[in-house]
């Protein structure tokens, strides 16, 4: 195997190497064991597989970076920013070494081997230890990851507006649309509320369970039921932007008449990829938008964000520039053929990562997920 690392230098011109998960040889790799980690990829699993190669004495970490941020030569970043998180967060290997070796003394009492340290930045990067070779090159974003969205920016009530107009069937839309929801529907937590609303000529709620009107916990077995509605909507109709939000602003006020929120931030994700053709004009929306969200500030001291994002270039982006702006949102425009909306969508948490400041008392906690990289 080709030895792939990024080499830098310090202060002192002493070289820093950071491995890379993909590509690099271990200074002391060896092969797992069977029953820790076998790459079926090899020879099809079932004993057909290779093991993978791991640091033998754990003390190495190794970093890995999503496949679109991999742009330079053998697969390395080119970002300045990205260079430079490699570096810094190569000082944090020390650290990361004395946990693992608490953790297997601690584990060692149950016969467990212990997961994995690790560190995901706010560009990109991933750090872990022991370093292993990864079984999927690139495939893995630590920003998308439920541990970090909740580390990130904290509980939060989330609703969902999509559009699925006749015109979301153009350029594959739809499925677009699909993917990005569902991505932001596996980045939130149980600290977490969630809603998804679907309109067209009028609106409605995607549901979890048998016909609730309130947001719901974001448990595991809630977002796969969101999930499966979601992959189930349909495109058709004309595009009533009010419906959407007056249905949105229904949900979350009842979730809080009820107190079933999470009690923090607001966020409502709106996406379309036309003009408004049914329903009130836009001035009548925006109008909704500002009392709504005043009702919400005045009565129940909530703060509400509103984030568009305008799909294609028959969107009204004049309109959702607009909206976004009315309650100190974001607003993204996103192309139909280079354009990443799963990627804009699923970031809306980083505005509220800006509000947790240097709040170091703030723990943040997740239901038992399966780790990306094996079955446990």
């Amino acid at each position: 195997m080709k030895s792939r690392m990024l080499t830098v230098k310090d202060a002192a011109s002493k070289p820093l190497v950071s491995f890379n998960g993909c590509s690099s040889v271990f200074p002391n790799q060896q092969c797992m064991e069977a029953d820790e980690l076998v790459i079926e990829a090899c020879g099809g699993g079932g004993g057909n597989g290779c093991n993978a190669l791991w640091d033998k004495d754990k003390t190495t970490s190794i970093v890995s970076i999503p496949s679109a941020l991999a742009q330079g030569k053998d697969d390395n970043p080119t970002d300045p920013e990205l260079i430079e998180t490699a570096c810094y967060t190569l000082l944090a290997e020390g650290y990361m070494r004395t946990k693992y070796e608490n953790d297997e003394i601690f584990w060692d009492s149950y016969n467990v081997q212990p997961s994995w340290t690790y560190f995901g930045a706010q560009n990109g990067l991933f750090r872990k230890l022991p370093g292993t070779v990864d079984e999927e090159c690139g495939n893995y974003d630590p920003r998308l990851r439920p541990w970090f969205v909740a580390a990130s920016s904290g509980p939060k009530d989330v609703v969902l507006v999509l559009d699925v107009s006749g015109s979301m069937s153009d350029y594959g839309r739809m499925d677009l649309a699909k993917e990005a929801a569902i991505t932001v529907i596996k980045t939130l937590t149980i600290s977490d509320r969630v809603a998804v609303i679907a309109f067209s000529d009028y609106a409605y709620q995607v549901h979890s369970d048998s016909g609730t009107d309130l947001l719901v916990r974001a448990t595991n077995e809630n977002k796969n039921l969101l999930i499966d509605s979601i992959q189930n909507l349909t495109d058709g109709g004309a595009t009533n932007f009010h419906a959407g939000f007056q249905l949105a602003f229904d949900s979350l006020e009842r979730t809080i008449e009820q107190e079933y929120t999470s009690g923090c931030n607001v966020a409502i994700l709106f996406m379309t990829d036309g003009v408004r053709t049914a329903g009130p004009e836009i001035d009548e929306v925006l109008s909704l938008i500002n009392d709504s969200t005043q009702r919400l500030a005045t009565l129940y001291n909530r703060d509400t964000k509103i984030f568009t994002f305008s799909l294609g270039s028959q969107a009204d982006r004049l309109a959702t520039k607009e909206i976004a702006c009315s309650t100190n949102g974001i607003w993204t425009p996103v192309d139909d053929f280079d354009g990443d909306l799963v990627g804009a969508m699923a970031s809306y948490y980083k505005l509220f990562a800006l509000g947790l400041g240097d709040n170091t008392e703030f723990t943040a906690w997740v239901e038992p997920y399966e780790f990306f990289w094996s079955e446990y």
